[in-house]
């Protein structure tokens, strides 16, 4: 197996680096004194699963103080776990290691089981302990690395409130970039919007915008300034939820949906809205009459 190389000069080198006597080496981790003595002159050679304790006991990298040539199989990830097969046992919930035993040496593969709680116990994602099986069974399975990936952008407030329309108010299809400049545009009487505008903002390549831009663009959507002005997520939730119902209940009376609602009903309804609204913001914001 492509096990950790050791070296005991090199383990010396860390020790003593970090100041660090045999005897605080060996009680760190178990052992006497003389036995890392032995290992240092070369003497002996720690078990495997001794190695990720031995590092932490020198403050080093497991992977510089004693590195590893090859991929990992399915022994190696057990050791850097700093674990026996009998250590296992606790975490297969069995009274045997020879599930363990058979998969290490090739002859068994693990119940899915058995996969699931080790790649825990290891403290490897489940797809990097099938990989390390496969190694055990003399498959060649190359070690996967991710690729780096620059952290993604920060989206703008406008950008962030541009979805929220296209998601709650549009069904998830906004009008073209172009349509909703010439919408602002004609609304605030001003060519405030361009095409290549709106859609900088809508992308978020464009983080910010003047205020008239900013009514401009409400406008566009049928919705007040204050939508795209305000710090607060409440407000703005409100403020498109509030479209959202509007152009709902549009289409079902355009459709005769609502046709049939007596003028009470509907002096209700108002009344309703109304009270919510001021509820919400307060008499002097929301309009309301009470």
């Amino acid at each position: 197996m492509p096990e950790r190389l050791f070296d005991g000069s090199k383990l010396r080198e860390h020790r003593v680096v970090k100041r660090k006597s045999q005897t605080n080496v060996g009680d760190a981790i178990g052992v006497t004194t003389n036995q890392v003595s032995k290992w240092e002159k070369g003497q002996a050679t720690p078990p495997q699963e001794r190695l990720p304790g031995i590092a932490r006991a020198v403050e080093a990298d497991l992977d510089a103080l004693f590195p590893r040539r090859e991929p990992p199989n399915l022994t190696d990830l057990r050791c850097d776990a700093g674990m026996t097969r009998a250590d296992t046992m606790a975490f297969t919930a069995t009274k045997s290691s020879m599930a363990v035993r058979a998969a290490e040496d090739g002859k068994r593969p693990l119940p899915l089981e058995h996969e699931l709680a080790l790649a825990q116990a290891y403290g490897v994602s489940l797809a990097e302990l099938r990989a390390a099986q496969k190694r055990s069974f003399g498959q060649v399975v190359p070690l996967f690395t991710p690729l780096p990936t620059a952290p993604a952008p920060a989206r703008s407030a406008i950008t962030d409130r541009i979805a929220s329309v296209r998601d709650e108010v549009y069904g998830g299809s906004l009008p073209s970039d172009a349509e909703i400049a010439a919408a602002g545009n004609s609304k605030s009487g001003r060519p405030l919007l361009t095409e290549d505008l709106v859609a900088a903002l809508r992308e978020g390549t464009q983080t910010e915008a003047p205020d008239a831009v900013r009514d401009a663009l409400a406008l566009a959507f049928d919705l007040p300034p204050v939508y795209f002005h305000t710090q607060d997520q409440q407000v703005a939730r409100l403020v498109v939820s509030a479209r959202a119902v509007h152009n709902r209940y549009a289409a079902a009376t355009a459709s005769g949906g609502e046709s049939g609602m007596p003028t009470e009903a509907r002096e209700e309804l108002a009344c309703f809205v109304s009270d919510t609204v001021t509820a919400i913001l307060g008499p002097k914001l929301g309009g309301g009459t009470k």
